[in-house]
C-alpha cells in the first residue's frame, strides 16, 4: 500500500530549510548586519497575500526576540493572558507603538519592561530584523535582543500568564514545524514543542529568524 502524498511536502520544503547550527551573540549580530527596518518579510502560511490597502492603513507595533546569555541560548516567549484579546496564545513581548515612542525599537522595549520586567539595563540590540505585516492590519518590527543570563523575569499577569525559554536547537529543528489544512487550498504553519503551540504572525517570524540564523534566508524571502 502506498502511503498518501503530502500535499504540504513543497511548501514545507521550500521554508523549513534550516537545522540545528552553534550560534552565540556575535554570530547572531553578524547574521542580522544586512538586514534592517526597510526589510519587509513575506507570508510563508499558504493563504492570501497582504493587500496594498491593509498595508497602506497597518498599525505600527513592535517585538522583542529576546535570546538568553546562556550556553543552549534560549528564546523568550509569552503566554497572552486569557484577560486579554488572543488570550492564551504563545508569542513574542510587544505591542503597539505609543505616542512617547522615539521608535519601534523603543516601542519593543517598553512593552518587554511592561509585560516581563526586564528593561533596557537588561537588554543587548542585536539587530533588527525586519517588519512583517498581518492579515489583521498590522505592521510588526521585530527587534532581537540578548538578554543578561541571570536578569529575573517579573510577569505583568494582566497581560502575561507564563513565560517559558525554549532552547535554540529546539527552535532550528524543522521537525517541530508542522502544517495544519484549513481547506480551500489554504494552510497554516505551525510550531509544536512539549505543551507549547506557536502559530500566526510569531510562527512566520519565527521561521524567517531560524532562516536568517541559518543563513538560509537573507536574499530569497525578503521583499524589500
Amino acid at each position: 500500500m502506498s502511503l498518501a502524498k503530502d500535499p504540504y511536502l513543497e511548501h514545507r520544503q521550500k521554508w523549513l530549510r534550516f537545522s540545528p547550527t552553534e550560534l552565540d551573540s556575535i554570530l547572531v549580530q553578524q547574521r542580522l548586519q544586512g538586514l534592517g527596518s526597510e526589510v519587509e518579510w513575506p507570508n510563508p502560511h499558504l493563504e492570501p497575500m497582504v493587500g496594498q490597502r491593509i498595508k497602506a492603513t497597518a498599525r505600527r507595533s513592535a517585538v522583542a526576540i529576546i535570546l538568553r546569555d546562556q550556553p543552549d541560548f534560549p528564546l523568550l516567549l509569552t503566554r497572552r493572558s486569557f484577560k486579554i484579546r488572543f488570550g492564551g496564545q504563545w508569542c513574542f513581548p510587544g505591542g503597539r507603538e505609543a505616542v512617547s515612542d522615539d521608535s519601534l525599537r523603543d516601542a519593543a522595549v517598553r512593552e518587554t519592561e511592561e509585560e516581563i520586567g526586564l528593561s533596557a539595563q537588561d537588554l543587548t540590540w542585536l539587530g533588527c530584523m525586519g517588519h512583517y505585516y498581518t492579515q489583521s492590519g498590522f505592521l510588526i518590527e521585530a527587534h532581537v535582543f540578548k538578554a543578561m543570563p541571570d536578569c529575573l523575569c517579573r510577569l505583568n499577569a494582566d497581560e502575561v500568564s507564563e513565560l517559558i525559554e525554549i532552547p535554540l536547537k529546539v527552535l532550528q529543528n524543522p521537525d517541530h514545524y508542522r502544517i495544519i489544512g484549513r481547506g480551500l487550498g489554504r494552510a497554516n504553519f505551525q510550531f509544536r514543542w512539549q505543551s507549547v503551540q506557536v502559530g500566526g504572525p510569531t510562527v512566520s517570524l519565527l521561521i524567517h529568524l531560524m532562516r536568517c540564523l541559518n543563513d538560509a534566508g537573507l536574499s530569497h524571502d525578503r521583499i524589500a
